[in-house]
């Protein structure tokens, strides 16, 4: 059985963020502010695009992106320009290491919580009981966790951890013994919670990846002499 794959999804993630960059930056200008070695300060529009603006502030050791993509403030080497500048010989973009270079409490949240991806586990968590128990139909698990199971919510992780522990202690499951029904408990069933992986990047944060490098091209351009 295929496990979930987290960087599978931040792959697909990180390809509609930058088609969704690609479509909305024409139009898109920069204005310096502010240029004063390792301090500067550019000021960006996209006319295009949802977010409108950001900023982008740098000064020794610090960068700072805000503006309609959020806050994010990044801390590693002197001229941070440096860090996000692109290079053929690395990723262009690369959030996972970039998340780990944010200044901790200082901008808007890197990842949260997925209803989605916690569906997708609950379903694998059900299809590997159905492995493992002859007894158990996939169609049935799939109706009792679907439709009979309907006030099942995963719309936070406290919302699936109760969720969770209600199927494990109420649900029952039947199977034909001879012309009658036997119930039994659905301890067949277990949700490894614990290793599942329920936090997926913002897109927000993403699209901010994206953005960087791109910003630090147009200053770079803007520095090159004519001709």
């Amino acid at each position: 059985m295929s496990e979930i794959d987290p960087y599978d999804e931040l792959r697909q993630q990180m390809t509609k963020a930058e088609a969704r960059f690609a479509s909305e930056v024409d139009g898109a200008t920069m204005t310096v502010v502010r240029d004063d070695g390792v301090h500067r300060h550019l000021s960006f529009q996209f006319p295009k695009a949802s977010w409108q603006q950001c900023e982008v502030v740098t000064w020794p050791g610090v960068l700072t992106l805000r503006g309609g993509l959020g806050c994010w403030s990044f801390s590693h080497v002197e001229d941070m320009f440096e860090f996000f500048r692109p290079n053929r010989k690395v990723a262009r973009v690369d959030p996972a290491y970039w998340g780990q270079k944010l200044v901790p409490g200082s901008g808007s949240e890197v990842k949260g919580y997925s209803a989605d991806r916690a569906r997708a586990y609950v379903r694998q968590a059900v299809a590997e009981a159905v492995e493992r128990h002859e007894h158990i139909r996939g169609e049935d698990a799939e109706e009792w966790l679907w439709s009979e199971f309907a006030w099942a919510d995963f719309d936070t992780e406290a919302a699936l951890m109760r969720t969770l522990g209600r199927f494990e202690g109420r649900v029952e499951v039947d199977r034909p013994v001879g012309d009658s029904l036997e119930e039994f408990t659905a301890s067949e069933f277990h949700f490894p919670v614990r290793d599942w992986d329920l936090y997926r990047y913002s897109d927000w944060f993403l699209l901010s990846c994206v953005v960087l490098p791109w910003g630090v091209e147009q200053y770079d351009a803007l520095l090159v002499p004519a001709g």
